[in-house]
C-alpha cells in the first residue's frame, strides 16, 4: 500500500510539472521589447516615419544596473507606407518583437495631423488587441520624433515625462487637456466631430525641455488650428473640464502688477436654446476661490470683499468669452455644443446640422458668473501670532 501511495504522488507531481509551461503567450521576456511611447511623422515623400521608444531593462545582477536615468530607453526609427509595416520593421533593428500593452503616449507630428484624418492614422492602435484605449494622445509642434530625443527631466523615460507633464498641465495649471485614444474615438463617432487634443512643443527658452500647453483643434479629423495656452482655461470652463487654476486681475493704473486667486472648484452649464432655425446660448459658471496675492486691494469690510469677488467674476467671464469668440471666428465647435443639441432635441439637430459650422459662428451668447470666496489666506492668523 505504501508503494502505491508513493507512486501516485510521484505521478501527480509529474503531471503538475508538465502543466507549468511559463508564459501563456509562448513568448519569453527576453523576446519582447516593451513600448513606452510612439512618435508619428510624415516625410516629404508621404511615407510614415515612426519613432518607437522602448524601455531598456536593467541588469539582472543584484546591486548593479546597466542603465542610468538617461539610458532607461532606446529609440528605434522605422519608415514605411503604413504604420503596420513600420511596426513590422522594428525587430530587424532591435532584435525583439514590440509589446504594446504598456504604451504610455502617442504623439503625432503637426504635418501629419494637418494632412491625414487622425482616426485613419491611429486606426491600427484602435484595432490591435495590445494597446490600451486610455493611451494619451498629443499633437507636436513640428516633428514629433524630435521631442522624443530630449532627456526626461525627472521621470525615467521621455514617454513617461510627456504623460506626467500633460496630466499636470491639465489638472494643476489648466493649460491643456488630457486626451486619450478612447476620448478621441467617442468624439469622432458623435454627430458633431470637432475636437481638441493636447499640444506639445519645444520650449523656446530652453531647447532641452518641452512644454504641454495649448490645444490642437480638429475638424473632420484633420487639424486646422491651435488654441493658445492663454485661452485653454476658458475652453476648460466651457467644456466643464476645469480642475484647478489661477485667475489674474490687473491692478488699476499699472501694466505689470496683478493680483491672483486660486480656483478651488468650478462648474459650468451650457444651455442652448433652439427656436426654429435660431440658436442662442446661455452659460452659467459657478466656482469657489481663495486669495493668493493681493497687491493693490484691501479687504476690510464685506463691501470690499464683494468688490474683489466681482473683479474675479469679470475675469472669469472674459476668459470664457475670449475662448468662445476664438472658436466662433474659426467655426470650430470643439466644446461640443452641437452634441448637446442632438441629445436634447434630435429633430432640431436634423435641421441644423447641414450648415452647423456657420451657425455655430453666429450664435449669440450670455455668460453669467457666480464666484464664492472661501478663504483670504492665512495672513490674519500670522499677524495675530
Amino acid at each position: 500500500m505504501g508503494f502505491i501511495r508513493v507512486g501516485s504522488l510521484t505521478l501527480l507531481a509529474a503531471l503538475s510539472a508538465a502543466l507549468l509551461t511559463g508564459c501563456w503567450s509562448k513568448f519569453e521576456l527576453p523576446e519582447r521589447a516593451f513600448v513606452m511611447g510612439v512618435a508619428l511623422d510624415q516625410r516629404e515623400d508621404g511615407k510614415i516615419e515612426m519613432l518607437t521608444q522602448v524601455y531598456r531593462p536593467s541588469s539582472t545582477e543584484i546591486g548593479k544596473s546597466t542603465s542610468t536615468v538617461a539610458e532607461s530607453s532606446v529609440n528605434v526609427k522605422t519608415v514605411d507606407d503604413t504604420v503596420m509595416e513600420a511596426i513590422r520593421d522594428i525587430p530587424i533593428h532591435l532584435g525583439r518583437k514590440a509589446q504594446w500593452s504598456h504604451m504610455r503616449i502617442i504623439i503625432v507630428g503637426e504635418k501629419l495631423a494637418r494632412s491625414t484624418n487622425i482616426l485613419q492614422t491611429l486606426d491600427l492602435f484602435y484595432r490591435d488587441h495590445e494597446p490600451r484605449d486610455n493611451v494619451s494622445l498629443m499633437i507636436a509642434n513640428g516633428k514629433a520624433a524630435k521631442l522624443f530625443e530630449k532627456k526626461p527631466m525627472i521621470e525615467q523615460t521621455t514617454s513617461q515625462q510627456f504623460l506626467r507633464t500633460g496630466e499636470s498641465s491639465y489638472r494643476n495649471a489648466a493649460k491643456t487637456l488630457d486626451t486619450t485614444l478612447i476620448d478621441l474615438m467617442l468624439r469622432m463617432k458623435s454627430v458633431q466631430t470637432d475636437a481638441a487634443l493636447a499640444y506639445v512643443y519645444e520650449d523656446p527658452k530652453s531647447k532641452e525641455t518641452f512644454s504641454a500647453a495649448g490645444l490642437a483643434l480638429f475638424k473632420k479629423g484633420v487639424m486646422k488650428s491651435v488654441l493658445p495656452a492663454s485661452k485653454v482655461e476658458g475652453f476648460l470652463m466651457l467644456s466643464n473640464d476645469y480642475k484647478a487654476g489661477v485667475v489674474e486681475i490687473r491692478c488699476p493704473g499699472t501694466k505689470l502688477e496683478k493680483e491672483t486667486a486660486e480656483v478651488l472648484s468650478l462648474h459650468a452649464s451650457l444651455n442652448p436654446v433652439v427656436k426654429g432655425d435660431d440658436v442662442s446660448l446661455g452659460i452659467r459658471i459657478q466656482g469657489q476661490i481663495t486669495i493668493n496675492e493681493m497687491k493693490c486691494t484691501k479687504i476690510n469690510t464685506l463691501q470690499d470683499e464683494e468688490a474683489f469677488v466681482r473683479k474675479i467674476e469679470e475675469a472669469v467671464k472674459r476668459q470664457a468669452a475670449g475662448t468662445l469668440d476664438f472658436l466662433q471666428k474659426r467655426q470650430m465647435d470643439a466644446i461640443g455644443l452641437g452634441n448637446r443639441i442632438y441629445r436634447s432635441d434630435p429633430k432640431a439637430w436634423a435641421r441644423l446640422q447641414s450648415n452647423w459650422s456657420s451657425r455655430f459662428a453666429a450664435i449669440p451668447y450670455d455668460i453669467r458668473v457666480k464666484i464664492k470666496l472661501i478663504s483670504g489666506g492665512t495672513i490674519s492668523s500670522k499677524s495675530m501670532s
